[in-house]
């Protein structure tokens, strides 16, 4: 698997674009996007015409704009679906919603607008799908708690496990759960499930932040400790 890390925006979101092999100079591959928050167009566009990739689809982890705002207008141009869990989908195009009263100059100061256009198509995912998308077996694990329709995603590389954690899990912290639709007491039981079904050797790929494992956030996140999820 091929796997780019693109940091954009205000709140420096990681966007991924994700191919099944290494790039080949000779052909074009298929890609997915994950994430492709505020100002990640431009810079996924260099990714792909470096990498000669084509992207296939694109797959938001949650509704928040620092993690969408740039996903439908890249979908509508490749002419490529958008996946995104429904309880997050008022927010795909208000993003007000998912930050509250108030942020409507911050969102227009970043976006020059408060209110995003709609993917032209735009497909629902729930816990247990499996998709695949350019090549690239995905499972959605529903994980509710940052937003009610946040979701991680589970893939495998050579065997070896790999989740996509958006804003759930982070190195050392987790997803803030005081913005609309966020909650304390989901948040905690989207983490027990996770730690019980996670392997530990798995690779997280966070929604900000530097990636991590899953060993080492049941040693040393101290949300993940027994004491913090009773």
């Amino acid at each position: 698997m091929f796997i780019v890390s693109i940091v954009t925006g205000p709140w420096q979101t990681n966007c991924y674009v994700v191919a099944s092999g290494a790039p080949d100079s000779s052909n074009v591959q298929s890609a997915v996007i994950i994430d492709p928050g505020a100002h990640a167009g431009p810079s996924v566009h260099q990714v792909l015409d470096e990498q000669r990739l084509r992207p296939e689809g694109i797959i938001c982890t949650h509704g928040h704009f620092d993690h969408v705002a740039d996903a439908a207008k890249l979908a509508n141009e490749f002419a490529i679906p958008v996946w995104l869990h429904p309880g997050d989908r008022p927010m795909l195009t208000e993003p007000v919603l998912g930050f509250g009263p108030g942020s409507e100059p911050l969102i227009e100061q970043v976006a020059g607008t408060t209110v995003l256009p709609a993917p032209d198509d735009l497909r629902p995912m729930a816990d247990g799908d499996q998709l695949t998308v350019a090549g690239i077996d995905l499972e959605v694990i529903h994980a509710p708690g940052h937003t009610p329709g946040c979701v991680v995603l589970r893939s495998y590389v050579g065997g070896e496990p790999l989740l996509f954690s958006g804003d759930v899990l982070f190195a050392g912290s987790i997803g803030r759960v005081d913005l609309p639709g966020g909650s304390m007491t989901q948040m905690k039981q989207s983490l027990r499930r996770l730690c019980g079904l996670i392997d530990a050797e798995t690779g997280i790929l966070p929604g900000h932040g530097q990636t991590t494992t899953m060993a080492r956030e049941l040693a040393t996140n101290p949300y993940l400790s027994k004491e913090a999820l009773a």
